[in-house]
Protein backbone atom coordinates (compact mmCIF):
# COMPACT_ATOMS: atom_id res chain seq x y z
CA UNK A 1 0.00 0.00 0.00
CA UNK A 2 2.85 2.36 0.84
CA UNK A 3 4.40 1.74 -2.55
CA UNK A 4 1.19 2.54 -4.39
CA UNK A 5 0.75 5.75 -2.37
CA UNK A 6 4.35 6.80 -3.06
CA UNK A 7 3.91 6.02 -6.77
CA UNK A 8 0.68 8.03 -6.84
CA UNK A 9 2.35 11.05 -5.15
CA UNK A 10 5.32 10.91 -7.55
CA UNK A 11 3.07 10.71 -10.61
CA UNK A 12 0.94 13.58 -9.31
CA UNK A 13 4.00 15.77 -8.81
CA UNK A 14 5.30 14.87 -12.26
CA UNK A 15 2.02 15.86 -13.90
CA UNK A 16 1.89 19.09 -11.90
CA UNK A 17 5.38 20.12 -13.08
CA UNK A 18 4.50 19.29 -16.68
CA UNK A 19 1.36 21.40 -16.36
CA UNK A 20 3.50 24.36 -15.21
CA UNK A 21 5.80 23.95 -18.25
CA UNK A 22 2.87 23.85 -20.64
CA UNK A 23 1.69 27.28 -19.51
CA UNK A 24 5.16 28.82 -19.37
CA UNK A 25 5.97 31.68 -21.73
CA UNK A 26 8.31 30.96 -24.62
CA UNK A 27 11.81 32.33 -24.29
CA UNK A 28 13.35 34.19 -27.20
CA UNK A 29 17.10 34.76 -27.04
CA UNK A 30 19.29 36.96 -29.22
CA UNK A 31 23.04 37.42 -29.51
CA UNK A 32 24.91 40.59 -30.48
CA UNK A 33 28.48 40.48 -31.81
CA UNK A 34 29.95 43.90 -30.92
CA UNK A 35 33.21 43.33 -32.80
CA UNK A 36 31.35 42.63 -36.03
CA UNK A 37 29.05 45.58 -35.41
CA UNK A 38 32.08 47.85 -35.02
CA UNK A 39 33.68 46.50 -38.19
CA UNK A 40 30.53 46.74 -40.33
CA UNK A 41 28.95 49.94 -39.02
CA UNK A 42 29.56 52.99 -41.19
CA UNK A 43 28.61 55.29 -38.29
CA UNK A 44 31.10 53.58 -35.97
CA UNK A 45 33.84 53.82 -38.61
CA UNK A 46 33.15 57.55 -38.92
CA UNK A 47 33.58 57.97 -35.15
CA UNK A 48 36.79 55.91 -35.29
CA UNK A 49 38.15 58.14 -38.10
CA UNK A 50 37.33 61.29 -36.12
CA UNK A 51 39.23 59.91 -33.14
CA UNK A 52 42.12 58.92 -35.38
CA UNK A 53 42.23 62.45 -36.86
CA UNK A 54 42.27 63.98 -33.40
CA UNK A 55 45.01 61.58 -32.32
CA UNK A 56 47.10 62.40 -35.42
CA UNK A 57 46.79 66.15 -34.76
CA UNK A 58 47.95 65.68 -31.18
CA UNK A 59 50.72 63.34 -32.30
CA UNK A 60 51.96 65.96 -34.80
CA UNK A 61 52.09 68.47 -31.97
CA UNK A 62 54.19 66.05 -29.90
CA UNK A 63 56.45 65.29 -32.88
CA UNK A 64 57.11 69.02 -33.41
CA UNK A 65 58.06 69.40 -29.75
CA UNK A 66 60.32 66.33 -29.95
CA UNK A 67 61.99 67.76 -33.07
CA UNK A 68 62.79 70.97 -31.18
CA UNK A 69 64.35 68.94 -28.36
CA UNK A 70 66.44 66.96 -30.87
CA UNK A 71 67.58 70.20 -32.51
CA UNK A 72 68.71 71.66 -29.18
CA UNK A 73 70.49 68.39 -28.28
CA UNK A 74 72.26 68.40 -31.64
CA UNK A 75 73.31 72.04 -31.29
CA UNK A 76 74.58 71.42 -27.79
CA UNK A 77 76.56 68.41 -28.94
CA UNK A 78 78.10 70.20 -31.93
CA UNK A 79 78.89 73.44 -30.13
CA UNK A 80 79.81 72.11 -26.68
CA UNK A 81 83.52 72.76 -27.18
CA UNK A 82 83.05 76.25 -28.61
CA UNK A 83 80.44 77.54 -26.13
CA UNK A 84 81.37 79.32 -22.97
CA UNK A 85 80.41 77.73 -19.69
CA UNK A 86 77.47 80.14 -19.25
CA UNK A 87 76.21 79.58 -22.81
CA UNK A 88 76.54 75.82 -22.41
CA UNK A 89 74.68 75.95 -19.10
CA UNK A 90 71.96 78.06 -20.73
CA UNK A 91 71.51 75.52 -23.53
CA UNK A 92 71.34 72.66 -21.02
CA UNK A 93 68.71 74.54 -19.01
CA UNK A 94 66.72 75.19 -22.18
CA UNK A 95 67.00 71.50 -23.08
CA UNK A 96 65.81 70.46 -19.60
CA UNK A 97 62.91 72.90 -19.77
CA UNK A 98 61.87 71.63 -23.22
CA UNK A 99 62.20 68.00 -22.09
CA UNK A 100 59.98 68.61 -19.04
CA UNK A 101 57.48 70.42 -21.22
CA UNK A 102 57.48 67.52 -23.68
CA UNK A 103 56.86 65.00 -20.87
CA UNK A 104 54.02 67.16 -19.58
CA UNK A 105 52.53 67.45 -23.07
CA UNK A 106 52.89 63.71 -23.63
CA UNK A 107 51.00 62.90 -20.43
CA UNK A 108 48.36 65.49 -21.24
CA UNK A 109 47.87 64.18 -24.79
CA UNK A 110 47.71 60.59 -23.55
CA UNK A 111 45.06 61.48 -20.98
CA UNK A 112 43.12 63.55 -23.50
CA UNK A 113 43.05 60.62 -25.94
CA UNK A 114 41.96 58.19 -23.22
CA UNK A 115 39.17 60.56 -22.24
CA UNK A 116 38.05 61.04 -25.86
CA UNK A 117 38.07 57.29 -26.48
CA UNK A 118 36.18 56.60 -23.24
CA UNK A 119 33.58 59.25 -24.03
CA UNK A 120 33.07 57.95 -27.58
CA UNK A 121 32.78 54.37 -26.32
CA UNK A 122 30.29 55.38 -23.65
CA UNK A 123 28.19 57.36 -26.13
CA UNK A 124 28.16 54.56 -28.72
CA UNK A 125 27.39 51.99 -26.01
CA UNK A 126 24.36 53.96 -24.80
CA UNK A 127 23.07 54.40 -28.36
CA UNK A 128 23.44 50.71 -29.14
CA UNK A 129 21.83 49.78 -25.83
CA UNK A 130 18.76 51.86 -26.72
CA UNK A 131 18.57 50.30 -30.18
CA UNK A 132 18.88 46.77 -28.77
CA UNK A 133 16.17 47.56 -26.23
CA UNK A 134 13.82 48.78 -28.98
CA UNK A 135 14.46 45.68 -31.09
CA UNK A 136 13.96 43.42 -28.05
CA UNK A 137 10.64 45.01 -27.19
CA UNK A 138 9.40 45.11 -30.79
CA UNK A 139 10.32 41.50 -31.55
CA UNK A 140 9.59 39.98 -28.13
CA UNK A 141 13.07 38.97 -27.03
CA UNK A 142 13.39 37.73 -23.47
CA UNK A 143 17.16 38.20 -23.34
CA UNK A 144 19.86 39.54 -25.66
CA UNK A 145 23.45 38.71 -24.80
CA UNK A 146 26.73 40.02 -26.15
CA UNK A 147 28.90 37.42 -27.85
CA UNK A 148 32.00 36.65 -25.83
CA UNK A 149 30.38 37.25 -22.47
CA UNK A 150 31.21 34.96 -19.59
CA UNK A 151 29.43 31.64 -19.82
CA UNK A 152 28.52 31.82 -23.51
CA UNK A 153 30.24 28.94 -25.23
CA UNK A 154 28.06 28.31 -28.26
CA UNK A 155 25.06 29.77 -30.01
CA UNK A 156 23.25 29.11 -33.25
CA UNK A 157 23.67 31.88 -35.84
CA UNK A 158 19.90 31.97 -36.23
CA UNK A 159 19.66 34.01 -33.02
CA UNK A 160 22.36 36.51 -34.07
CA UNK A 161 20.82 39.99 -34.37
CA UNK A 162 24.06 41.88 -35.10
CA UNK A 163 23.13 42.83 -38.67
CA UNK A 164 19.75 44.25 -37.63
CA UNK A 165 21.35 46.26 -34.81
CA UNK A 166 24.10 47.52 -37.14
CA UNK A 167 21.52 48.65 -39.71
CA UNK A 168 19.41 50.35 -37.04
CA UNK A 169 22.48 52.04 -35.52
CA UNK A 170 23.68 53.36 -38.88
CA UNK A 171 20.25 54.81 -39.69
CA UNK A 172 19.83 56.45 -36.25
CA UNK A 173 20.70 60.10 -35.71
Amino acid sequence: MKRISLLFVCLSLLFCFQHECAWAETVKIGVLNMKRLQQNSAKFQKIREELKGKFNALQNKLDAERAQISKIEEELQKQSMMLSLDAKEGKEMELGKKTRHYKYMYEEVTQEMKNAEYEATRKVGKEIEKIVEKIAQAEGYTIIMEEGTMGMIYYNNAIDITDRVTKAYDTSN
